[in-house]
């Protein structure tokens, strides 16, 4: 099933999220807007799905960009008044920000790493990632089918997943190619980890 399927509209995703989430799918939103601080001016969320952060940069007057392959999120983004770029994160022009966010979808790039930190860091110096490490999607039987299934951003299901040791390990290769200060905030379902690039 693709994604013009199962997410077509934003309600569809948080159904889905909140079900993958036992209840607590905005958390990881608030858990992430907790690491932004007081200076931030400027943010791009990569991958953004929903417009949580969004919603809470425009209430305090910082500049938001949303980045996302899914027309649907886009559109969404776009009739709420804020800016969204609907394409891959390889093709498309990402604007400079004090910070970068990926909640949730560093999986879908794990051959790619390398190539989407060069990127990233060309635009910023700055990146919160929240990543699920432990997953449903490692289940066998129904469960672990259907949470696979969820991760369809677009381009197929997404049968990767990181664990916390896995995260950590591509963590500690992008800092053996540029000098990055490490921060690991918080491990439950999420791993929830701040990069500074410090040159």
């Amino acid at each position: 099933m693709s994604t013009s399927v199962v997410y077509s509209n934003i309600h569809v995703y948080r159904l889905v999220m909140n079900a993958l989430y036992g209840g607590k799918y905005r958390q990881r939103f608030r858990d992430v807007i907790a690491v932004l601080g007081p200076d931030v001016r400027s943010v791009c969320d990569l991958c953004f799905g929903d417009t949580v952060v969004a919603d809470w940069c425009r209430g305090r007057g910082i500049a938001w960009t949303g980045v996302d392959l899914n027309p649907a999120f886009c559109a969404t983004a776009a009739r709420r008044g804020h800016q969204a770029v609907q394409g891959s994160l390889f093709s498309v022009d990402l604007p400079a920000a004090d910070v970068f966010i990926m909640s949730g979808s560093l999986y879908h790039f794990h051959d790619r790493l390398p190539e989407l930190f060069d990127r990233i860091w060309a635009k910023t110096t700055r990146l919160v990632l929240s990543e699920p490490v432990r997953n449903l999607s490692s289940q066998p039987g129904p469960i672990g089918w259907w949470a696979r299934r969820s991760g369809d951003a677009g381009d197929g299901h997404a049968e990767f997943r990181f664990t916390e040791r896995t995260l950590l390990d591509a963590i500690r290769r992008e800092q053996e190619r540029h000098p990055l200060d490490c921060r690991v905030v918080s491990v439950a379902r999420d791993a929830l980890v701040e990069l500074r690039r410090t040159s």
